[in-house]
C-alpha cells in the first residue's frame, strides 16, 4: 500500500505538471502565431533578433485575460550608449540654458515698465507745463485788462454800453480775478509737484526692482553653471556603469485564436522607460531601429528633471513676489 503522504506528493506533482503544460501551451500558441500572414511565426521572428543576449517567456492572468510576454535582455552597442549619453547631456544643457528665463523675463519687463513710466511722466510734465503757461498768460491778461462798456464787471456781454465803474471798484475786481487765477495756479502746482513726487518714487522703486532682479539674474547664471556641472558629472557616472536593458513584448492570448500583440516596453534597470510600436515583429533586423529610437533621449536618467530638483533658486509668490534660495544656501 502506498502511504498517504506519498499519494499527496504524487497528486501535487501531477497538478504542477498540468499547470506547467497549460502555461507552456499558451506560450507555444503565441510562438506559433503568424501575424498578418507573415512568413515566419512570432517565435521564429523573435528568435532571430541578434540583439537579444538572453530571452524569457512567461504567461499570467491580467484582468481575466491571458497575457504572454517575451522578455529580451539587450546589450546596447557602444554607439547607442554614446548617442544616448550625448542626448541626455544636450537635454541637460538646454534645460540649464533656460534656467534663468523667468528672471530674464522679469528683468525685461521691469525695464520696459520703467521706460513706459518715464515716458508717461514726461508726457504728464509736458501737459502740466502747457497748462501752467496758459494760466500765466491768463493771469497776465486779467492783470492788464482794461474796462469795456460792453462787458459787465461779472464778465457777461452787454447789449447796451454801460457807464464806467468807479476806478477803485475796477481795480478791486482785477485784483480779485488775479487772486482767483493765482490760487488755481497754486493748486495746479501742488498737483504737479505731487505727481512729480509720485513719479520719482515709482522710478526709484522700479530701479530697485531692476537692481534686485539683475542681482538674481547673475545668481541664476552662476547657479545654473554649478547645477549643470553637478548633474553632468552624474550623467558621466551613470553612463560609465553597465545597465540591464530589456525589451518586453506582450501578447493577449485567446484560446483557439491567434495571439494579439498589445505592447512593447523598454526597461532599464527594472524601470519601465516608455514604449512604442514593436517594429521588430515585422522584421527582426529592425530591433536596432527600435533601440535607437527608444534611446534617442537617453536611458531614462532624466537629467533635466534632476537639474530642476537640484537647482537651488525658486520663485516666491504673494505680495513680495520674487526669488529666494530653497534652503537659504547656494548650490555646491
Amino acid at each position: 500500500m502506498i502511504p498517504l503522504n506519498a499519494i499527496k506528493l504524487i497528486g501535487l506533482g501531477l497538478s504542477l505538471a498540468l499547470l506547467g503544460a497549460c502555461g507552456d501551451s499558451k506560450i507555444s500558441a503565441v510562438k506559433d502565431t503568424r501575424l498578418h500572414g507573415d512568413e515566419f511565426t512570432v517565435g521564429e521572428t523573435l528568435g532571430k533578433i541578434k540583439e537579444c543576449k538572453s530571452t524569457d517567456w512567461a504567461s499570467e492572468i491580467v484582468n481575466n485575460a491571458t497575457i504572454v510576454t517575451h522578455t529580451c535582455t539587450v546589450k546596447l552597442s557602444e554607439e547607442i550608449r554614446e548617442k544616448a549619453k550625448q542626448a541626455e547631456l544636450a537635454a541637460l544643457k538646454t534645460r540649464a540654458s533656460l534656467a534663468n528665463i523667468s528672471v530674464t523675463t522679469d528683468l525685461h519687463g521691469a525695464r520696459n515698465a520703467q521706460a513706459e513710466a518715464g515716458r508717461r511722466s514726461e508726457e504728464r510734465a509736458a501737459q502740466a507745463a502747457q497748462k501752467l503757461a496758459e494760466m500765466d498768460r491768463a493771469i497776465e491778461r486779467v492783470a492788464n485788462a482794461t474796462w469795456s462798456p460792453w462787458i459787465s464787471l461779472t464778465g457777461a456781454s452787454l447789449t447796451r454800453p454801460s457807464a464806467p465803474p468807479d476806478p477803485g471798484v475796477w481795480e478791486a475786481k482785477r485784483q480779485a480775478d488775479v487772486a482767483a487765477l493765482t490760487k488755481q495756479k497754486e493748486a495746479l502746482l501742488a498737483t504737479v509737484e505731487a505727481e512729480r513726487q509720485k513719479s520719482a518714487e515709482a522710478a526709484q522703486a522700479a530701479q530697485r526692482e531692476i537692481d534686485e532682479t539683475t542681482q538674481w539674474s547673475e545668481k541664476f547664471e552662476r547657479e545654473a553653471e554649478r547645477t549643470y556641472a553637478s548633474v553632468a558629472k552624474d550623467v558621466d557616472s551613470f553612463y560609465d556603469r553597465s545597465h540591464e536593458v530589456k525589451v518586453k513584448t506582450s501578447f493577449r492570448y485567446r484560446e483557439g485564436g491567434n495571439a494579439e500583440p498589445i505592447s512593447s516596453t523598454f526597461i532599464v534597470d527594472d524601470v519601465e522607460v516608455n514604449g512604442t510600436i514593436p517594429v521588430y515583429l515585422m522584421d527582426p533586423k529592425r530591433m536596432a531601429e527600435y533601440l535607437t529610437y527608444m534611446t534617442k533621449s537617453g536611458l531614462g536618467m532624466k537629467a533635466p528633471d534632476l537639474f530642476d530638483e537640484r537647482f537651488p533658486i525658486e520663485r516666491t509668490g504673494g505680495p513680495n513676489r520674487g526669488y529666494r534660495y530653497k534652503n537659504s544656501t547656494s548650490a555646491t
